[in-house]
């Protein structure tokens, strides 16, 4: 599978990180079912570096888990053919987890998802990791539950995966510095 695309906003997170700027780093992954220009549904469309949002996103969750990571044979997590294991030792390689339960998202064509960073907040009424209807704005999207969205770090397309009720939907951010 193709490896996803750091956009503009992305690098612009990082160098804000690598400044000591008060930003949060990677914290949301949100997903979504694109926009008209996804028309085959086993060859999405390449994404576009100065995206700073997904095309059309449908929900959005915040991190259950962030670790360091190494290489290993013999490793649990299987990524792009590369095996990890979680590890305590500081390691250029972390992985930032996200998980959409069962009775999460459902219903949703995933086409498209990215990782977020830098300060991203849900409208008041969302108590929760979950915010659902992208986000929110006054005229075009008022069901929105995502108020501020933070910086599109990394984007991907992928071919057409239905969300149903009984299916858990993993995503693993590995990044590699």
């Amino acid at each position: 599978m193709a490896l996803g695309l750091i956009v503009k906003t992305g690098r612009i997170l990082t160098a804000k990180l690598l400044l000591g700027q008060a930003v949060d780093g990677i914290t949301h992954c949100a997903i979504g079912d694109g926009d008209a220009s996804f028309t085959d549904p086993q060859n999405p469309p390449a994404p576009d570096i100065g995206q700073t949002g997904l095309r059309n996103e449908r929900a959005r969750k915040r991190y259950y888990k962030r670790t360091f990571l190494k290489e290993d044979a013999e490793g649990a997590l299987l990524v792009n053919g590369v095996r990890y294991l979680e590890t305590g030792e500081e390691t250029n390689t972390i992985g930032i987890f996200f998980r959409f339960d069962e009775a999460e998202a459902n219903g949703v064509t995933i086409r498209e998802y990215g990782f977020f960073g830098g300060d991203v907040q849900y409208v008041q009424s969302v108590t929760g990791d979950l915010a659902m209807g992208g986000v929110f704005h006054q005229d075009t999207n008022p069901t929105g539950e995502v108020l501020r969205p933070g910086y599109l770090y990394e984007v991907k397309n992928i071919p057409d995966f239905n969300k149903i009720s009984d299916t858990r939907v993993e995503l693993v951010g590995i990044i590699k510095i």
